[in-house]
């Protein structure tokens, strides 16, 4: 069962602060949709008021065309058909894997059918069925999330709420937990709502980002588009690395440090942002002068990557340029920088 997720001019405060903003927002049926941000912005709460743990203050929120919230009514959590996984998984202690997913499925079913729908979903997360003996502590954390997750789905929600599900693993067990969770989720077809400040994850696994700044959405949209065409500065640091560089715009060209780049506005003096993977180093010779050369001042090994602090000509400031490793210029090494694609004028 899929859903449409919609939320129209919501609105939140807590001891007179207010910490949501007429937030509005559409989730398609069968996507997953991240919400991203700084610690503190309203994520969370913008996940609770919609899982039915909090009401709003103003607006509205509809599940599969049916309004579950508004300041005067709510529809109480267990019945907006919504699954929740926490940032811990919050698994039972005290159950075993199978009787911790097995509390989420209706408990007049036979007890054989039962233990069989919970090694169909252990295996839907690759754990075999045999962890259904073993208690939450004997697991590692992304076993723990997989079995948070089934757990979830065990009463087929037509909604699936992540908050920060994957933050407290490492980063080897973060990136291949997260990429099994958005399989099975679609697979499963289940409309998904992901909380994170990891803007990796995001990017990695979502259909739709939405960027949230103290309560507001800076811009929502694909993950391509708010990261290459993002509408303020914020957000464009927020996604990623940024490069701005004080630039003068004629005929749809700025004229900045690196060079002309091509862009789309105005006339005028400028800020134009680029991304570090947009610019590519190569080496020049001692007499060759033009505008893009620079001296590598600084260097950061990075294993497969390096990022290399380069010191621009005149007044402009230094750049940081990621490049692979391999054969990376040393330091005091004059270089050329190459500018690939489009600029940002913001």
């Amino acid at each position: 069962m899929t859903a449409t997720v919609e939320t129209h001019g919501l609105a939140k405060s807590f001891n007179g602060h207010t910490v949501l903003h007429h937030i509005d927002l559409e989730v398609q049926p069968g996507t997953i949709t991240a919400v991203v941000g700084s610690s503190g912005c309203g994520k969370t709460t913008l996940l609770r008021l919609i899982a039915g743990f909090e009401q709003p203050d103003a607006g509205t929120i509809s599940i599969g065309g049916r309004q579950v919230a508004s300041p005067e009514r709510s529809v109480p959590p267990h019945r907006r058909a919504v699954g929740y996984v926490a940032q811990d998984g919050a698994l039972f202690p005290h159950l075993t894997v199978g009787q911790n997913i097995a509390y989420g499925l209706p408990h007049r079913q036979h007890r054989e059918r039962v233990r069989a729908r919970v090694a169909e979903l252990l295996e839907t997360v690759s754990l075999d069925p045999s962890y259904a003996s073993r208690r939450p502590h004997e697991l590692s954390g992304g076993q723990q999330q997989r079995v948070a997750l089934v757990r979830a789905l065990a009463r087929e929600p037509a909604l699936m709420l992540l908050d920060e599900p994957f933050s407290s693993l490492d980063t080897g067990l973060r990136a291949s937990t997260r990429k099994a969770v958005a399989g099975l989720l679609a697979d499963a077809g289940v409309t998904t709502l992901l909380v994170t400040h990891d803007q990796e994850e995001a990017l990695s696994v979502a259909g739709q980002i939405a960027v949230m700044r103290d309560g507001r959405f800076t811009q929502v949209g694909p993950p391509q588009q708010v990261y290459r065409e993002p509408a303020d500065h914020f957000t464009a640091a927020f996604l990623g690395d940024c490069i701005s560089l004080p630039c003068t715009v004629n005929a749809c060209v700025a004229e900045c440090a690196l060079g002309r780049i091509p862009v789309q506005a105005d006339d005028g003096p400028a800020t134009v942002l680029l991304r570090p993977e947009q610019l590519v180093v190569t080496g020049v010779s001692d007499t060759e002068q033009f505008r893009g050369v620079g001296t590598v001042v600084a260097s950061e090994f990075l294993g497969h990557d390096v990022l290399l602090t380069i010191d621009l000509a005149g007044d402009a400031a230094p750049v940081v340029v990621r490049q692979h490793s391999l054969n990376a210029p040393p330091i005091e090494a004059k270089v050329h920088i190459e500018v690939v694609g489009k600029g940002i004028v913001l």
